[in-house]
């Protein structure tokens, strides 16, 4: 199989579950923490990675596994135009993603020294987000602060703000952003940024890489509510950015001033009460389990054959199968011819 029909395999199998975990989203997000809509979705994405062939017996996919499989192999032959326009847009976004990383951080100049109070608000930051070293600080001509740099993070305080006190909507926008680094939400990023470069022609992986970037703002939030152990006091700053003058330009980093829609769904989840350790447990237990059965799309080579005839023989018995296993059984059987008289 070429390259482009293997990359093709794994898009149209990640698809499916993408779009299986898009309708989850819908169906439970008001009721689910977002730490689990959150492994929902990079289960998906995970299988853009996986190999095609990994096979389960307990899987509830390999029909499927098998149609995308098939129609992937008509890449194979596939113009070597085709090749190269998918190798233009990798490389491409790949590009300009690395391109706006330099110019955003040679643009810093060196770090700031923080007046007395503002280290003392980021020292206390820190310690309350569990964040044990502490990044390097640049005054930057920004609405709010952010943070970039996935090996050596960067914080990067607007410069207008470094020439007051620090007030509460400071500290708490300190705690955000350090909670981001403690949390590893900018590998995250740089994870899935990866993936749609690679998988560019795939739209669910942007999709799904947008709301990968939502939910990790809220649970950020939800995380600095609980540490700052008053809701309402957060809440209120948030409402105050949300009145706030929109970032000018989108930047590789993660502001606390996000767009005034997102700030909304922030708010409104910030309203509901988060679910008890139990119920989360139980949901990361359910992701889990659907995980271990969905992942696999392939059927397992040693019953391909005996797996085949088994499904074509329920069908003639009417039992209700989809019509994905009916095709992975007929895919498998033209593989497969029926061996010859006196063969054991």
């Amino acid at each position: 199989m070429t390259t482009l029909a293997g990359l093709a395999t794994n898009a149209l199998l990640a698809g499916a579950l993408l779009a299986g975990a898009w309708l989850v989203d819908r169906a439970v997000r008001r009721r689910v923490a977002p730490q689990v809509l959150t492994l929902v979705w990079f289960v998906a994405l995970l299988r853009l990675v996986l190999p095609n062939e990994l096979a389960s017996p307990a899987s509830v996919t390999a029909g499927l596994g098998a149609s995308s499989r098939a129609a992937a192999r008509t890449l194979g032959d596939a113009p070597e135009w085709l090749f190269g326009a998918w190798l233009v847009g990798a490389v491409a976004l790949l590009t300009l993603r690395i391109v706006q990383r330099f110019r955003l951080h040679s643009s810093l100049g060196a770090p700031v020294q923080l007046a007395p109070d503002w280290s003392d608000a980021l020292a206390n930051a820190a310690k309350l987000a569990g964040l044990r070293r502490l990044p390097s600080v640049h005054a930057v001509e920004l609405t709010s602060p952010a943070v970039t740099g996935l090996w050596r993070p960067k914080l990067l305080l607007p410069a207008s703000a470094l020439e007051r006190a620090p007030n509460r909507d400071d500290t708490h926008a300190l705690l955000h952003e350090l909670t981001h680094l403690r949390r590893r939400d900018l590998l995250l990023d740089e994870a899935v940024a990866l993936l749609r470069c690679v998988f560019w022609f795939q739209p669910l992986v942007w999709l799904a890489a947008v709301r990968l970037h939502e939910l990790s703002e809220l649970a950020c939030d939800a995380d600095v509510a609980t540490r700052l152990g008053r809701t309402s006091a957060y809440r209120a700053t948030l409402v105050r950015a949300a009145l706030s003058p929109a970032p000018t330009a989108a930047l590789p980093a993660r502001a606390f001033l996000s767009s005034r829609p997102l700030l909304l769904r922030r708010l409104d989840a910030l309203e509901r009460p988060a679910p008890s350790p139990l119920a989360r447990r139980v949901a990361l237990a359910l992701a889990l389990a659907c995980a271990a059965v969905a992942l696999p799309m392939a059927t397992p080579r040693g019953l391909d054959r005996e797996h085949a005839l088994a499904t074509l023989a329920d069908a003639r018995e009417g039992a209700p199968l989809s019509c994905f296993h009916l095709q992975a059984a007929a895919l498998v059987l033209s593989a497969d011819p029926l061996p010859h008289e006196g063969t054991p």
